[in-house]
């Protein structure tokens, strides 16, 4: 069962700063009977979440920004269910986020974009290294980054949208033998990058190119099995049959890559999907 209440408030001081202001309040509460055992565990959390942010614009068509928040994620499903009955394990994870930017129209049809951020994490549960079928509690996670990203038309035919990430995370405080301070996060990505670009030879037909890159990963924080990195193409086609009537078609992963796209634990990792096509018509009337 859940609930919420927020309030919000955008704030212009003058032509060049602005603020907004979040408080928001949630009322999660969640039961979950174990049908094996016989057991019954809940949790009842009343969150309050804080959120604000400046903004700057030196210029028009450019703006810088600070930003804070406090959010949480309450218990549900599989970890009630996996993680060890205790008052720790009911309470929510928490998340602290700091985070500056910029962004810059370079045209109205144009737009780039920079942020740098830092965001710790309390209470995580995560698959336990030695017993994938327990959850465990990691009390301290600190992850950094940098995002760039670009979005618009290049030309009046040429559209691209496309970002690059780099991301460094790891354990804060020592919580098992297999979870240590200094471990990397699981399934954290170093290095990660996409671009997409479209582009329409007339009014009736177009054509899309894609490119997915994602570093090594760590399938859990014990850092003993990694998933190498991967690069992945991706293409689509558009026609126009009518003013009512378009095709799409959409290919995923172009060259049939061999990949692990994902890890639950160190021996129960996802690949990725093989070669993929699917055609979409939409009708207007």
């Amino acid at each position: 069962k859940v609930a919420a209440v927020y309030v919000q408030d955008q704030i212009a001081f003058s032509d060049r700063w602005q603020a907004v202001v979040v408080l928001r309040h949630d009322d999660f509460r969640v039961e979950l009977r174990n049908n094996r055992t016989g057991t019954s565990v809940g949790s009842d959390d009343g969150l309050l979440s804080p959120r604000a942010g400046l903004v700057y614009k030196p210029v028009d068509n450019v703006s810088f920004y600070a930003s804070y928040s406090i959010a949480y994620q309450p218990r549900a499903g599989e970890q009630l269910a996996s993680l060890s009955a205790s008052t720790a394990s009911l309470d929510p994870e928490t998340f602290r986020n700091r985070e500056v930017g910029a962004k810059w129209d370079i045209r109205p049809d144009l737009q780039a974009s920079v942020a740098v951020y830092r965001l710790d994490r309390g209470n995580v549960a995560i698959t336990d290294p030695a017993d994938a079928t327990r959850m465990i509690l990691v009390d301290g996670q600190t992850t950094k980054g940098v995002e760039i990203g670009i979005a618009g038309r290049i030309t009046e035919a040429w559209q691209v949208m496309g970002g690059y990430a780099w991301q460094d995370g790891e354990i804060t405080t020592t919580q098992s033998a297999t979870a240590v301070a200094g471990n990397r996060l699981a399934q954290l990505p170093e290095h990660s990058a996409s671009l997409w670009n479209r582009y329409d030879f007339n009014q009736a037909f177009g054509l899309g190119l894609g490119i997915i890159h994602r570093g090594a990963i760590y399938a859990n924080v014990d850092n003993l099995v990694t998933l190498p990195a991967f690069t992945r193409f991706d293409a689509a086609a558009y026609w126009t049959l009518s003013p009512s009537v378009q095709l799409q078609l959409n290919i995923e992963n172009l060259g049939d890559k061999r990949y692990f796209a994902s890890a639950h634990s160190n021996n129960n990792l996802s690949p990725g999907t093989p070669r993929s096509a699917w055609l979409t018509m939409n009708f207007h009337f």
